[in-house]
């Protein structure tokens, strides 16, 4: 279900208005086209802005009380359904197809890696493994997944995840669980040993994750 289901009708509603006009309306223009008074516009936007969903910017004004224009904030954006999944699936077949098996590994190892740069900041300035491996689990949470740390010393850790953020793409094409591996592995510098697997039988995906260098990627079910 879209978060977006979870709200009001009324807000519901403000959030579709201000999707269909992207460079944003006045507190006036809303409570006109939604038909509902200034003052309960104001008692939404409020609200909204408060979770996050928008933003607002001062007019520009010849004169008297500058007036403020409300828009959609990119999270607010994202309450809309998009259809990722469909378009994710349909890229990973074609590269497949195309590509091959093998070079379908390659690419997402590199994905992952990359993903792994626009993280590294928050992980690398941990100076424990025990503190890279906290902050890890953290981010896997921001991306979705339902993961703890299980256990966590200077030399070995498990994260476990009950949730695979890919699973309909992963019980069809295996190798999707390479992107999830080369992300561990280039955050924390480690072997990463995925012992088991939520599409492949097990009840989560446990990630043990051991401290060498070099670091490579073990699969093992």
């Amino acid at each position: 279900m879209s978060a977006i289901l979870s709200l009001g009708e009324r807000q519901q509603s403000l959030l579709t208005v201000l999707l269909h006009h992207r460079n944003g309306l006045t507190v006036d223009e809303l409570a006109s086209m939604l038909e509902i008074s200034r003052n309960a516009v104001n008692q939404h936007l409020t609200n909204l802005s408060g979770s996050g969903f928008i933003q607002s910017t001062l007019l520009n004004s010849t004169g008297g009380r500058p007036g403020k224009i409300y828009s959609l904030t990119p999270v607010g954006l994202e309450l809309f359904p998009r259809h990722y999944s469909f378009l994710a699936r349909m890229l990973l077949f074609w590269l497949k197809k195309n590509l091959g098996e093998q070079e379908l590994e390659s690419c997402l190892k590199e994905l992952g890696e990359q993903i792994a740069q626009e993280f590294s900041d928050r992980v690398n300035k941990h100076q424990t493994q025990t503190g890279k491996v906290r902050e890890v689990t953290a981010i896997l949470q921001e991306l979705g997944y339902d993961a703890d740390t299980a256990l966590n010393t200077e030399t070995y850790a498990e994260i476990i995840a009950s949730n695979c953020v890919f699973q309909e793409l992963a019980e069809e094409c295996h190798s999707v669980c390479t992107l999830d591996l080369s992300l561990l592995a280039s955050l924390l510098d480690a072997n990463i040993e995925h012992k088991k697997c939520i599409v492949k039988g097990g009840r989560n995906c446990c990630f043990g994750i051991l401290t060498k260098t070099p670091k490579h990627v073990v699969q093992q079910f």
